[in-house]
């Protein structure tokens, strides 16, 4: 009886440590899933503060307005390091976050050009996040002045500063990552860092260059 006892006890702590573990792992994945589409949400809220004055806004205005929650929004330094492309380990830290803050100019300034006859007024999303082949994705859709509305998933990876934008894929599949990636990768294949980022920066003031 004693022993039966014992093993009634140890089962009940096994389930109130084991089952609490399990109910807070639950609870921090909802917690994780609230920060996601927070992050996104701020951003697309951005957007559409943009889009309601886009007619009183100049392409430096909306650069201005957009950058820094584009900076906020997306995990930089890991896209800067992908359109990079090989050599990024060679370079310094100050030569990294350089090119990590001035492709973050390049978003900025392409999101800014595109606001040019783009006729969404904009955005909803989901109520939370999925899982989809590893990686955590908010799924959200453009509304459209005319049309039916455009699916735009937002990938998210957790870093040092929380969550961040590591993709957005426009109706499920087409990458902006591998799109910048293409444009991008090899400006300083050379080796010649200040060249590429030369490249970089004029390839962002073309956007901002009616």
């Amino acid at each position: 009886m004693v022993s039966d006892r014992r093993s009634v006890l140890v089962a009940a702590l096994c389930l109130a440590v084991f089952g609490g573990a399990k109910a807070q792992r639950a609870a921090a994945a909802v917690e994780g899933a609230d920060d996601a589409v927070t992050v996104v949400k701020t951003l697309q809220d951005a957007m559409t503060e943009i889009l309601g004055h886009i007619a009183d806004l100049s392409l430096r205005q909306r650069f201005d307005s957009l950058r820094p929650a584009i900076g906020a929004a997306f995990d930089l330094p890991s896209m800067a390091r992908t359109c990079y492309g090989a050599g990024w380990e060679n370079l310094t830290e100050a030569q990294q976050a350089e090119w990590a803050s001035t492709f973050g100019d390049y978003v900025a300034a392409s999101y800014a050009a595109r606001f040019d006859g783009f006729n969404g007024k904009g955005f909803e999303r989901d109520a939370g996040t999925v899982s989809r082949g590893g990686e955590t994705v908010v799924s959200s859709r453009v509304i459209l002045t005319e049309g039916a509305p455009v699916p735009i998933d937002y990938v998210m990876r957790q870093t040092a500063q929380g969550w961040r934008i590591g993709d957005i894929l426009a109706n499920g599949s087409v990458s902006e990552l591998a799109q910048w990636r293409r444009s991008l990768r090899g400006l300083a294949g050379s080796g010649d860092f200040s060249a590429g980022l030369a490249v970089l920066r004029r390839r962002r003031d073309a956007f901002l260059t009616p």
